[in-house]
């Protein structure tokens, strides 16, 4: 009986041992991966979460212009903007244009201009063509020799000029009209681009053979008014400065008449006030090779009479002939409204 109950004790402890091995966790070796592995997740999350933490700072957008303009007229002015406030503007050329603190370019010269803003370390640039507010049109009467050739008065004519004559010249200065008209036409031209406008020449030097016909025909291709410039003779008595211009009946170019008379106003009120010399006023006239082969308006100013001392050396002078251009410049100013 001692034996049978021996056998049984031992049979019921080896079964309970047998269930306790089937429920207590296994630490086998195939436990190690799955550590190994818990491991390696629990590294790659603990470097997304740092990622996750610390602030993304985002990147700024690169430099960009907001707001443009590709043609600017001389005399206006547009504000150009970017994508960001702390910016610095300049111009490639400041002859031509300026620009304020805020980016408001005003144009000064017709041509060609880059506008450029700055921010840091980067900058952007945006090419602005100047318009000119007018072509004007300048022919310095006269030449180093006249053409005693001859040509049409005006279109269709039958009635024959001579083709440039020779001028007068300086009765102090002993200057030729047409050295002196030059002097003030490429002065002229100076000032004018200076205010703004682009300008035609006829002639820019004195060596040339160019007839009243051709003059008229090259400024009426593209200018919107034409400015003739001689000087006078006469008694030495005679002195100051004129305007000539067609009538409202001269049979080529009648339909020019008002608008070269408003002109010629202009140029003369203010090439007056500007020098002191006497104002003698308007003329009609309807016999000007010249003027009766344009097609713009037109005003042909004799600016003195050289055979008059006091005018001849002022019109010679630096101080005159400074004077002079701003005069004219002043009158073609008006004309057109600026």
């Amino acid at each position: 009986m001692n034996k049978i109950k021996r056998y049984a004790v031992f049979f019921c402890l080896m079964f309970c041992l047998v269930l306790l091995g089937c429920t207590l966790p296994s630490y086998g070796k195939s436990e190690a991966p799955k550590a190994a592995k818990e491991s390696v997740v629990t590294q790659e999350t603990g470097a997304e979460d740092t990622d996750t933490d610390e602030e993304v700072s985002e990147e700024e957008e690169p430099l960009e212009f907001t707001r443009t303009k590709a043609k600017l007229k001389c005399g206006k002015a547009f504000r150009f903007k970017v994508n960001r406030d702390d910016v610095t503007w300049s111009v490639s050329n400041k002859k031509k244009a300026a620009i304020s603190k805020n980016g408001k370019l005003r144009a000064k010269r017709y041509g060609k201009v880059k506008v450029i803003a700055t921010s840091g370390d980067e900058s952007v640039s945006f090419e602005v063509k100047l318009v000119p507010k007018k072509i004007v049109g300048i022919d310095p009467g006269h030449q180093i020799r006249g053409n005693n050739g001859t040509e049409p008065n005006g279109p269709g004519s039958s009635v024959m000029k001579t083709k440039v004559a020779g001028g007068t010249s300086g009765v102090s200065t002993r200057k030729p009209e047409y050295q002196l008209t030059l002097e003030i036409g490429l002065a002229l031209k100076d000032e004018l681009v200076k205010r703004g406008y682009k300008v035609v020449l006829t002639r820019d030097k004195n060596e040339v053979d160019i007839t009243n016909v051709e003059r008229a025909q090259k400024l009426n291709k593209s200018c919107d008014v034409a400015v003739r410039l001689h000087a006078d003779g006469a008694a030495s008595s005679v002195r100051g400065a004129s305007v000539l211009y067609p009538s409202g009946n001269n049979p080529y170019v009648a339909s020019l008449s008002a608008d070269s008379k408003k002109l010629s106003e202009c140029v003369i009120s203010s090439y007056c006030t500007s020098t002191g010399i006497r104002n003698r006023g308007l003329s009609q006239r309807d016999d000007l090779t010249g003027t009766n082969w344009s097609t713009i308006p037109v005003a042909l100013l004799e600016m003195g009479f050289m055979t008059n001392t006091a005018d001849d050396n002022y019109m010679s002078s630096a101080d005159g002939q400074a004077a002079m251009v701003t005069g004219i410049a002043n009158g073609i100013d008006t004309y057109f409204g600026y």
